[in-house]
């Protein structure tokens, strides 16, 4: 599968570097915001101080760098380039702005005026991303489960930023009375509609070029495909009808499509060449197995309508899952991006590194373990609801996160001197 990777048609190394590193510095604010917010593990799960730090997380770090990868991964995948650059860079932009009005507006009743204009900001902004994906798609020559997948999940991104959108609006004006069913709708397309499926998808990808796995079936990553898209329909039909056997249905059938694409992600570990489990292995068990108990915590909340499984739910998905699942996926990307662009043209005439010198290992392993144990101490004070557990599970968090930054410092910097004398040297030389 890597053999296919049509790398000529990515966009420029900064283009990309502009995403992962804003989502690193949106991942050090929420980690550090954390002990902050321990008072609230007993509260609410919909209140407006979690709703701003969960944003600040899921577009500042997980979209932000989703982002990022799909306009590196897309154009390479599918073999053709990103239709504009241009309106990536714009997006970008935007982006922050509106996440950093919009999250204000949130957490600061003080601020709640300038929330619809942050609103606004991010809504174009996306709006901008799914144009830039659907007119790329124009030139498309082979629809494989891949280019399914993120189709797909920009339709459902397009739907739920919408809503999202709407709901802002709503917090300042009132016209719309049931708001907890358009915040449903919101979470179930954003978060399952598009970062959910856009993990499948380029997991198709990642996971085996990674792993070096080759020869498994994709007869059930192809299921869950289509066993998501009715799960989320009847999802989204139910709440907006009021019809609960509906909407559990759709809630049944999302969660076997997960556990579908979890079977896939499982064929393709299990046929990989690269048996040694290291950092990046180790990252991603740990978000394959922390998504699979968020999800019975999601069934044991719908079950007994108990908020704390909710916040439960909602903490392990986005600080387990996702947070391993990029870590881990950063560690990778970045590194080769870095390579191919400073050392690929110098292949032959001098020695180069390997993808794993560009990471430090023993930091990037500390932190895997760091992040893990602090995840734990805060998911368990959860559970008991003992805050100053939650404060000292999430100050350890954010020591791992400061881990992850160090490591993008030492790729982004890694054999800078040195091929900064190899180029003095050959200009001496030609003098």
């Amino acid at each position: 599968m890597a053999k296919n990777l049509a790398t000529d048609m990515a966009p420029p190394f900064i283009l990309v570097a502009h995403y992962f590193i804003a989502g690193a510095i949106f991942y050090a604010v929420t980690a550090f915001l954390l002990p902050f917010y321990a008072n609230e593990v007993s509260g609410y799960f919909l209140s407006s101080s979690i709703a701003s730090l969960m944003h600040l997380y899921l577009l500042g770090f997980v979209m932000m760098t989703i982002f990022g990868a799909m306009y590196q991964l897309v154009p390479v995948v599918l073999e053709i380039p990103i239709f504009s650059k241009d309106f990536a860079y714009i997006q970008f932009y935007m982006f922050v702005g509106g996440i950093l009005m919009f999250t204000s507006g949130l957490a600061d009743e003080n601020l709640t005026q300038i929330l619809p204009y942050g609103a606004m900001l991010m809504y174009l902004s996306m709006l901008i991303f799914v144009a830039n994906i659907f007119l790329t798609y124009k030139n498309i020559l082979r629809w494989d489960i891949v280019a399914k997948f993120i189709l797909v999940s920009n339709i459902f991104l397009t739907i739920g930023v919408t809503i999202g959108f709407i709901i802002a609006l709503n917090l300042v004006y009132g016209f719309y009375p049931d708001i907890l069913g358009l915040v449903q709708m919101h979470i179930a397309t954003t978060i399952f509609g598009y970062v959910i499926m856009t993990i499948m998808g380029i997991g198709m990808i990642l996971l085996p070029m990674f792993s070096l796995s080759h020869g498994f079936k994709q007869t059930s990553i192809e299921i869950a495909f289509y066993t998501i898209i009715i799960g989320l329909v009847l999802f989204l039909l139910g709440t907006f009808l009021k019809l609960d056997m509906l909407k559990f249905g759709g809630i049944i059938l999302s969660i076997v499509a997960i556990f579908l694409a979890l079977y896939q992600m499982y064929l393709i570990f299990s046929t990989r060449i690269r048996k040694q489990n290291d950092f990046w292995a180790k990252n991603m068990m740990a978000s394959f197995a922390t998504l699979i108990i968020s999800f019975f915590i999601l069934l044991a909340g719908v079950l007994t309508k108990n908020d704390t499984y909710y916040l439960l739910f909602g903490f392990t998905l986005f600080f387990g899952f996702f947070t391993f699942f990029v870590v881990g996926h950063i560690y990778k990307i970045l590194p080769f991006l870095v390579w191919y662009q400073r050392y690929s043209p110098l292949v032959g005439k001098l020695k180069v590194p390997m993808l794993n010198d560009m990471i430090h290992e023993k930091i990037a392993d500390a932190q895997f373990w760091i992040t893990l144990i602090g995840l734990l101490l805060a998911t368990g004070s959860i559970i008991t609801k003992i805050s100053v557990i939650f404060q000292i599970g999430t100050v350890i968090m954010g020591v791992g996160t400061l881990l992850v930054i160090y490591n993008i410092y030492f790729t982004l910097v890694y054999g800078i001197e040195e091929l900064k004398n190899y180029y003095e040297g050959l200009e001496n030389d030609s003098n």
